[in-house]
């Protein structure tokens, strides 16, 4: 497993290194006058009911819905490729961890991620821009906050990846609307704190609305 893991991971990275080399061989010109742009969401997220593992033991944790926000500046290479550096807090609440809520029966688990993303826009005559994309980045912080006990466990700079799919429409030539789809993954979470380690498995997924600004 961990086998398989090391090499999905080595696949993204190759994958993020190789595609803006190929973007940068395009004659295109950039969108906007300079191919800069900045980038502000707001929307809402899941954190996908997964492992929450004590040491030497295990356990499930079951998650509800909450909000994500997020910012990111970046450069369009021509008008198909472009990369970005995305900043994105994502929260939820927890309704249990471990069997009958034996370790939660409530509380908050939450994470700020910084990534990397590399961004394919598909061609058309019109407004709109559809897209792709894949991240590779780092949680700078994931913690949960554990109810009723009131214990806060953490762990910072777990790899994080991503893919993400959505639609963009042209206002004007400066601001664009976007609506995407996002899914985050994480591996080797080890949340610590209070004298206990918890092995957690973290997904997450979610609908973001955006402005995006050209310049």
């Amino acid at each position: 497993m961990y086998e398989a893991a090391a090499m999905q991971r080595q696949g993204f990275q190759l994958a993020l290194l190789v595609l803006p080399l190929a973007a940068c061989a395009s004659t295109e010109t950039p969108r906007g006058p300079s191919g800069l742009f900045a980038r502000a969401n707001l929307g809402y997220g899941q954190a996908l009911d997964g492992a929450f593992d004590p040491s030497g033991a295990r356990a499930d944790g079951q998650y509800s819905p909450g909000l994500a926000s997020g910012a990111a500046i970046g450069y369009d290479l021509n008008r198909s490729w472009g990369f970005e550096v995305d900043y994105t807090y994502r929260s939820g609440d927890i309704d249990s961890i471990g069997a009958g809520g034996a370790i939660a029966n409530g509380g908050d688990y939450a994470s700020v991620a910084i990534t990397g993303n590399v961004i394919y826009s598909f061609a058309t005559d019109g407004p709109w821009r559809p897209y792709v994309g894949a991240g590779l980045g780092f949680l700078q912080e994931i913690d949960a906050d554990l109810e009723p006990a009131g214990a806060e466990v953490s762990d910072r700079s777990a790899l994080a990846y991503q893919f993400l799919a959505g639609v963009g429409y042209q206002v004007s030539n400066a601001v664009e609307v976007t609506l995407e789809g996002r899914y985050l993954g994480a591996s080797g979470v080890e949340l610590r704190g209070d004298g206990q380690t918890y092995d957690a498995d973290y997904d997450h997924v979610g609908a973001l609305l955006g402005v995006r600004w050209r310049f």
